[in-house]
């Protein structure tokens, strides 16, 4: 494990790490305990404070992925070894600027993530009342090493036979300080879905999407501090988010961050662009990678800051590079302003009230049942004591 560490972090010096004998462009530094490696093109360095417990961490989680054993390359030679790099790899794929100051709290965040159970096989469908004999359904999925994190909340909105996909969110969930913290780090189109899709049911959900910037545009122009526009979002994005948002408030999870920027992705799209010959696929190549560069950031905050504007309890304490590097957004009431949305997480909080009240009649009854045991158990031990003693006496008796 070590020894493939330290290969890994000295190719990715060069941006050449190398997996079953092919290139791949990760780049970073690195400085542990002050032995530095360093290139100025790269973003971001590794610094390692304490190597044996960096090491002790990163074996930890390695351990823990062979285990889940998620989607991963299949490779030809030494194929152990090199899914153990991949594995590593990924993991510096998908740090966060501030992971890569602090790995050690990273790691601990990633093996929180893959042992996290709340939504554990979640797949559920509540009534979509929009369209009638429609149901919105949510399904969680595993997801390749390659995510930025290891599990999908995906949404479908599904009617006989059709099925509509939208948008699915990438998401860990960690404990810090005693509470849970739910990362969110992509919201992107699903795999499955079909561009273009003219199908009945897309009309249908593609004309209530839209009907949600209903009264947002006049919003803004009341407000003097607008900085994005509120519209400027795209409104499947923005109902998935907050149905989300809505399952973590019925979890009893109140604190979010949202994740808008991974340095050594990034970074690998550039260098991947750079290394295209052909000046015009160069240049494709290059926009292509800004162009989801500003998705991944000032399109994912202002779809968080829409969140906000519909849902009441949703306040944004800090927005990224102010307490910290992330978006951070706390849940507090359950009022909100718009009828789908609202008929929507009436539905997935009426549910999880139905489970409370129904896990704390199923309570009751277990303890009824027990106390009726106890009390049946006390009545049959005073009767055998009972028994014993006139046997006793009788015994005694015989004798005598």
């Amino acid at each position: 494990m070590r020894e493939i560490f330290y290969e890994l972090i000295r190719e990715a010096k060069d941006a050449k790490v190398i997996l079953d004998g092919d290139e791949w462009p990760i780049g970073f530094n690195s400085d542990i305990e002050g032995r530095r490696s360093i290139n100025s093109r790269n973003l971001s360095t590794l610094v390692v404070k304490n190597e044996e417990e960096f090491l002790e961490y990163l074996e930890k989680y390695i351990n823990l992925e062979l285990y889940v054993n998620r989607k991963h390359m299949m490779f030809s030679n030494n194929p152990k070894r090199n899914h153990i790099k991949s594995l590593m790899a990924y993991l510096f794929i998908n740090m966060s600027t501030e992971d890569f100051l602090n790995p050690i709290d990273c790691l601990r965040r990633r093996i929180d993530f893959l042992k996290d159970t709340t939504f554990s096989l979640y797949d559920e469908s509540i009534d979509f009342k929009a369209i009638p004999g429609s149901e919105l359904r949510m399904k969680q999925s595993s997801s390749s090493i390659y995510m930025e994190t290891p599990y999908v909340m995906n949404f479908s909105i599904e009617q006989d036979d059709e099925i509509v996909h939208l948008p699915c969110i990438s998401y860990g969930i960690c404990e810090e300080n005693g509470e849970k913290v739910c990362y969110i780090y992509s919201i992107m189109n699903h795999v499955d879905r079909v561009h273009g899709d003219e199908s009945r049911l897309s009309k249908k959900v593609n004309r209530l999407m839209y009907k949600m910037n209903k009264g947002v545009s006049e919003y803004e122009k009341k407000q003097k501090d607008v900085e994005d526009s509120l519209t400027d979002v795209t409104p499947s994005f923005v109902f998935v988010l907050i149905t989300f948002l809505t399952m973590l408030q019925s979890k009893g999870i109140t604190m979010v961050k949202a994740v808008p920027y991974l340095p050594v992705r990034y970074l690998s799209r550039s260098i991947a662009a750079e290394n295209v010959n052909d000046l015009n696929i160069r240049k494709i190549r290059e926009e292509r990678n800004n162009r989801i560069q500003r998705n991944a950031t000032e399109k994912f905050i202002r779809t968080f800051r829409r969140a906000a504007y519909h849902m009441d309890g949703a306040e944004i304490i800090g927005y990224p590079y102010e307490l910290d590097e992330n978006l951070t957004m706390e849940l507090h009431s359950k009022g909100i302003n718009n009828e789908l949305l609202e008929d929507v997480q009436s539905e997935i909080l009426g549910r999880w009230l139905t489970w409370i009240r129904m896990t704390k009649h199923l309570i009751m009854l277990w303890v009824l049942m027990v106390l009726k045991i106890l009390k049946w158990a006390k009545k049959t031990w005073n009767v055998l004591c009972k028994t014993f003693k006139k046997a006793k006496k009788i015994k005694v008796f015989c004798m005598s």
